[in-house]
């Protein structure tokens, strides 16, 4: 495998990875991940084994003479390694390197992340994290976050999920959140993000947020120009493609309802709510006819246990539900 093909996101992961399974307690459930991670493809396998040879050579490096700045200067110095040859680590050899790495390696993305804070809720919890400058995040089910406090800036990665957000106001560091459809930027201010896939639903509760898509990014966060500015009750889906890129109205209350264990509907159709209830289960349910998909849905739903919630389905909507298996449910009418 040639390493020109292997992206700098990929080596990020395999980095990542080789940190994580060389702890001293590493979890069977995160054993599990990296084994379906690097069964993933043979890219995966080669950027791992890329990674642990970088590692390797560490300790040969002459300190005075070579500096580790990039990628570029990584590959270039594999490249120069004629004689690479591939030996185990023990931990207190992976703790020296990787304390190399962090100093010595200024520019490299990956160092950054490792000494980022990170925050995960499971399918069905929430959580409520205080940052460090006052700043409350509520994070909905199966969400994770990344946080950089820095002295110039603030910036959270929202990498899955759904995060209610109230910033505290600090004029020397914006507030950035950077989302899989794009950017949004703040001073301090109340908001919602919920990740679809590749776009996001950014909405606004109190004070102001400009977003921008993806395709308008450049590297310095804070000269760049906004696609658009929300006020309260208005809504902008970044990456969508489909959409215009203009903000929306929306009823604030009803999106942010997750927080207390609701969701609202007015007018939405059955379809959508079904696939919003499967957020907070591990048992997915399906509509098991298509006449139910288009069904105008006016109520508000409490998320309580599965069963309890397939009760008020029931109940509600004149449904039933009817286990296939334990992890899998249909909702039929009522004839």
């Amino acid at each position: 495998m040639s390493e020109q093909i292997l992206d700098d996101t990929l080596l990020d992961e395999a980095t990542e990875w080789f940190v994580v399974m060389r702890a001293d307690d590493i979890s069977e459930e995160r054993s599990a991940d990296f084994v379906q991670w690097i069964n993933q493809s043979t890219r995966h396998q080669a950027a791992y084994a890329q990674i642990g040879g970088f590692w390797d050579d560490l300790p040969a490096l002459d300190m005075d003479k070579k500096t580790i700045t990039s990628l570029t200067d990584h590959k270039a110095l594999k490249a120069s390694n004629s004689n690479f040859v591939s030996r185990a680590w023990s931990p207190r050899a992976i703790a020296a390197s990787l304390s190399f790495l962090l100093i010595s390696m200024v520019g490299f993305n990956f160092a950054d992340q490792f000494l980022m804070d990170t925050h995960a809720t499971k399918v069905g919890e929430l959580a409520d994290i205080i940052l460090a400058d006052g700043s409350h995040l509520v994070m909905n089910t199966n969400s994770k976050v990344r946080i950089d406090m820095r002295d110039d800036k603030r910036v959270i990665y929202l990498e899955n999920g759904e995060v209610f957000f109230d910033v505290a106001k600090d004029k020397d560091r914006p507030f950035f959140v950077e989302t899989s459809g794009g950017l949004v930027r703040v001073l301090g201010t109340k908001f919602n993000i919920r990740q679809k896939g590749k776009a996001s639903d950014v909405t606004v509760l109190e004070g102001a947020v400009g977003v921008v898509d993806y395709g308008s990014m450049k590297d310095n966060l804070t000269t760049i120009s906004m696609d658009a500015t929300l006020a309260p009750g208005q809504k902008f889906t970044l990456g969508n493609d489909a959409l215009d890129n203009i903000a929306l109205p929306v009823d604030s209350a009803a999106v942010l309802a997750w927080r207390d264990r609701k969701l609202i509907y007015n007018g939405e159709n059955f379809r959508t709510l079904v696939k919003d209830i499967n957020r907070y289960y591990n048992a997915e349910i399906r509509i098991g006819d298509p006449a139910l998909n288009d069904i105008e849905v006016v109520a508000i739903l409490k998320i309580e246990d599965r069963a309890a919630t397939l009760k008020a389905l029931e109940s509600t909507f004149n449904v039933t539900a009817r286990p296939l298996s334990k992890d899998l449910i249909y909702l039929y009418p009522n004839k």
